[in-house]
Formats: structure tokens, sequence, C-alpha cells
């Protein structure tokens, strides 16, 4: 493996490196619990994180420096950040249930302000204080840049189909504890959402959705990662139980699953794994540059890494915070 990586946890951002026998991480210097982490494909050394209290924090450098990008973000609670590979406009998704778009970078945000009007929008809560709703996930459809779906934990899942000038709850067919949502490369009927409760699938480009999880049985899930040269192959893991549970004797108790099949079914993957795995999975990425590649980032500071699409399964890098985003990058 020779993959340098990012890793957004729950204190600071870390850098992943090869040292020729497996990796390494430093620490970046960017503090407090970041959500997200999000490299630029078209830029070496730019990468974006999303902090829990801080907003939007910017690297041009590879990680040296950041530098704090809210420029007309409200709210700076933010748990998720997208970037639409043909147009480059950014997408953040904050506490209170809001999404802010960028179209320079990050320097500068505006509020897709009709999100607030819908009148779902009443019943949107989190279990835990402050009983908040937040978006968890945003999905980009590559194929139509008006095309935004956000995963709301916990108000199902949102979509405008006109680049956020307004906007539909899908309710029907979704869950209510809402985590990622991905629309698949190709026509962008493909829609995929990840949940607390499993995985939920539109084929009509999320006019409607079922349930679409056969073959997992850890139902917590984080988000679906997509094979960069098929897009049919797709990659997520899940807990046995919501984070209440993670304090079990025996742990939360984590899965690794492959589809083949664009997400209608799914295949356990369990090489070279523990019979039983106890930490809880936080975070899932496939290298686009090496696309036999996947990563897995656990609640106990580890990381789990395949190179052969899941086959096997090899433990990484531990004793880190809890591993809550990976980003690898351009090579």
């Amino acid at each position: 493996m020779g993959t340098s990586f990012l890793l957004a946890t729950g204190n600071g951002v870390f850098l992943a490196e090869s040292n020729g026998a497996g990796y390494e991480a430093r620490p970046l210097g960017l503090e407090g619990v970041v959500r997200w982490i999000l490299a630029d494909p078209s830029r070496p050394g730019r990468a974006w994180a999303a902090t829990e209290r801080a907003g939007v924090w910017r690297t041009d450098d590879g990680g040296r420096r950041w530098a704090e990008k809210n420029a007309g973000l409200v709210y700076k609670h933010a748990l998720s950040l997208a970037r639409h590979p043909d147009t480059g406009e950014l997408y953040v998704g904050t506490e209170p249930a809001c999404i802010f778009r960028s179209t320079d970078g990050g320097e500068s945000w505006e509020e897709l302000e009709s999100l607030r009007r819908l009148p779902t929008r009443k019943d949107w809560t989190f279990p835990g204080p402050p009983f908040v709703a937040h978006v968890r996930g945003i999905g980009l459809s590559p194929s139509d840049p008006g095309v935004i779906f956000g995963a709301v934990e916990e108000g199902w899942l949102v979509r405008s189909t006109d680049g956020g000038g307004s906007w539909v709850n899908i309710k029907d067919g979704t869950e209510f504890d809402s985590h990622t949502v991905t629309v698949l490369p190709g026509d962008g009927k493909t829609v995929v959402s990840a949940s607390g409760h499993g995985l939920y699938r539109s084929a009509d480009g999320g006019e409607t959705f079922a349930q679409s999880d056969a073959g997992i049985a850890h139902p917590y899930l984080i988000n679906v990662a997509v094979h960069p040269d098929r897009p049919n192959v797709l990659f997520t893991a899940g807990a046995e139980v919501p984070p209440p549970g993670w304090r079990r004797p025996e742990g939360a108790g984590a899965g690794f699953y492959r589809s083949e099949d664009a997400g209608e079914s799914w295949i356990p993957l369990t090489g070279g794994l523990p019979q039983r795995l106890a930490p809880a999975p936080r975070s899932i990425a496939v290298d686009p540059a090496s696309s036999g590649t996947v990563f897995i980032g656990l609640n106990d500071g580890g990381v789990w890494a395949s190179e052969d699409g899941g086959e096997e399964f090899s433990p990484v890098l531990s004793g880190l915070p809890p591993v809550l985003g990976i980003a690898p990058l351009p090579a």
C-alpha cells in the first residue's frame, strides 16, 4: 500500500503516509472534532474540513496551514461536505439542518434558504441534546448539477432538482434516521441512502425508495463508497446497534459489506478480520487511484484496509482518535 490519505477524527486532522512496511499518521494541527474531510482531486494539497464547532477550514499546502472559510456560513456546526465533480461547487450540511453552497472554493457561502420552508421541517429532531436535526450527508448527481440530496438526522431525505431553489422531503420508502445519500455515476437514476436502520435505494432518481439491504446484518450504517471504475460496485460498513449500545461489554459489533449490483444486495466481507470486531465503523473510502483499495475507519481510532476490493482486510493504523472521515489524496 502506498496511498496517502487524510483522516478526520474526534480530535483534528491527521495525515497517513506509507513508511514502506505500513502506515504512519501524524496530526496536521487542526484541533477539535472534525466530522468530514474532502480532498480536491484537481488541486493537490487542497482539502476542506467540516468541524463540529468552528465551521469549514481549508488547507492549500497539504495541511501545514489551515484557514477558516466561513464567510456567509451562518451555522458553524458543520457535519458534511460534498464537491460536484464537474462544476467544483462545494456544499456543506450543518446543524440546524441547513445546506450552504460555495462557488469559489469555500471563500464564501450562500444558504439554500428554501430548505427552511419545508412544512415537514417541524417534525425533524435528534435523540440527544439539544434535540436539533442536522444534515449528516449530502449527495450530488454527477450527471446533473441541479440535483442535490440531503440526509437529515433525523428527518428522512430532502431533494432539490433545481439547484436548491425548491425542495421536497422524501419520507415514503426511506428512514427517519438518515445518515448519508449517494447518487451513483451514470444517468443519475440510482440513489442509495444509508441509515440507522439499513439501506434504502431508488432506481428512479429519488422519486421512490425501498429498503435494499439484503445480506446486511449490521444495520447502523455509515456512508457508501463507490468503486471508481465499476460504479455498480459499492462498499459500506455498519454496527449491530446504535451508539448507546457501543458501550456494551461486547462493543458495537462491526460488519463490512460489498454490493456488486448497485446496492440491490450485499455480500459480507470477512477476509482477514477477527471473528468479532468490537468497534463501530465511522467512515469508509475507496482510493480513486487504486480502485481495489478500501479504507474503513473505526471509533476506537483504528483503520483497516483492503487492497483487493474487500477480499482481505488488515489493520493499518491504531491508537488515533475516532476516525470520522477518510480522504485518499490525489497521486
